[in-house]
């Protein structure tokens, strides 16, 4: 046991490099979610209305879907570390300039600046976990990886508000950027090259074009069902703290909630990860696109923490689903696995986000009651994907 656990800690070994994968993951996504914990402040302090900060995840959406695409082929063409060095530290200085921001223009340009961020991380990051551990345990790994991000997520706001309530928000991003300063110098002494031990090819042989297009016409179902997953999961993450800011709730009870809804998510994805293993991982999307919107709707139709929990339980069950379908993916299109992890993880995260523009433009028309209410229908537009065909000659 003891050399086994020494033999992880090696850097040449696939442990080690996908240990230190899923940190970055963790980190990116630590300040990749500061966004909702602030977003009430944001509104008071801008005088903007759900519209405006619902398009900052639309601005948000649109970054990813230009760059994630060409950050993707670059990754699958390099072995070099420097994506997942400067996801984060652009990441983190993006996320905590927003709320510091003057005018709202300047609040998009940092939200320019953490999009480009994590848009780096995330393919070469999704991607390099394929190349770097055995392909039998593909989805294992990428579950370690998925589960570090969530859990990066789930920190998140607990993490903002202990930040400003000790720093404030005028020092914070100082503070924050320690961390993954030394995270990228430690990623650079150690892995100075991502490996590529699963023995797929890492350097596409077509264009970027040819390549985008070779990947998704096989994995567009998988990046549908990601697209809607990631609108509602941004959705209640987005909408919900407003909800709870206009009952009279601080912004530690938006934190707190944000929190339990992410600590769902991160033990969700284990416990329906191996539920996956067992059933099926196309049998698991389907129970959880058909079941999830009843617990939203529950808790847009319920109040206090009996609706937090219904929210808690649809929300963590829509999330569960990224490394089942992140397997599905890259076992679709093994040879060019950044190119579809930038598909499922950056572009479907893109368009979800470009829905919470209109979806906050409801809000101000009829209520951020009404907002929650669409949100609990979108993963039933996931449905009809699960029936086409290439979705349907993947193996389980």
């Amino acid at each position: 046991m003891a050399s086994k656990t020494f033999s992880l800690l090696r850097p040449e070994s696939s442990g080690f490099k996908l240990s230190l994968l899923s940190t970055g993951h963790f980190f990116n996504d630590l300040y990749a979610s500061f966004l909702p914990t602030f977003i009430p402040t944001i509104i008071s302090r801008l005088g903007i209305t759900m519209a405006q900060a619902g398009f900052f995840s639309t601005f948000l959406g649109i970054i990813h879907i230009i760059f994630q695409p060409i950050i993707g082929y670059l990754s699958d063409r390099s072995a070099n570390p420097w994506l997942v060095i400067w996801g984060p530290i652009m990441t983190c200085l993006g996320a905590t300039m927003i709320p510091l921001s003057p005018s709202y223009g300047a609040a998009l340009f940092f939200v320019g600046v953490w999009a480009l961020g994590s848009a780096m991380f995330h393919p070469q990051g999704h991607g390099g976990v394929g190349h770097v551990v055995p392909r039998d345990k593909l989805t294992v790994s990428l579950a370690f990886f998925a589960v570090a991000g969530t859990a990066g997520v789930t920190v998140s706001p607990l993490f903002a508000v202990a930040l400003v309530n000790t720093v404030g928000f005028r020092l914070m991003p100082v503070v924050a950027m320690i961390p993954v300063l030394l995270l990228g110098w430690f990623t650079w002494r150690t892995m100075p090259s991502i490996s590529h031990e699963s023995g797929d090819a890492m350097t596409p042989q077509k264009g970027l074009l040819a390549t985008l297009k070779s990947v998704f016409v096989v994995i567009y179902p998988v990046w549908g069902i990601s697209t809607v997953r990631d609108a509602a999961s941004q959705g209640v993450r987005m909408f919900l703290p407003i909800r709870i800011a206009s009952e009279g709730g601080e912004i530690g009870m938006v934190g707190t909630v944000l929190f339990l809804i992410m600590l769902s998510s991160t033990i969700s994805m284990v416990v329906i990860g191996k539920i996956a293993d067992k059933w099926g991982k196309k049998r698991v999307l389907l129970s959880v696109v058909v079941l999830s919107p009843l617990f939203l709707l529950a808790g847009r139709y319920s109040g206090g923490w009996a609706s937090i929990l219904f929210f808690l339980i649809g929300t963590a069950a829509i999330n569960a689903t990224m490394p089942i379908t992140a397997a599905i993916a890259q076992e679709m299109a093994p040879n060019s696995r950044g190119m579809a992890s930038s598909i499922v993880m950056g572009l479907s995260w893109g368009f979800g986000n470009m829905l919470m523009a209109p979806l906050g433009k409801i809000g101000d028309l009829f209520g951020v009651q009404t907002t929650l209410l669409v949100v609990a229908f979108l993963p039933l537009i996931a449905l009809p994907l699960l029936y086409t065909k290439p979705f349907r000659e993947t193996t389980e």
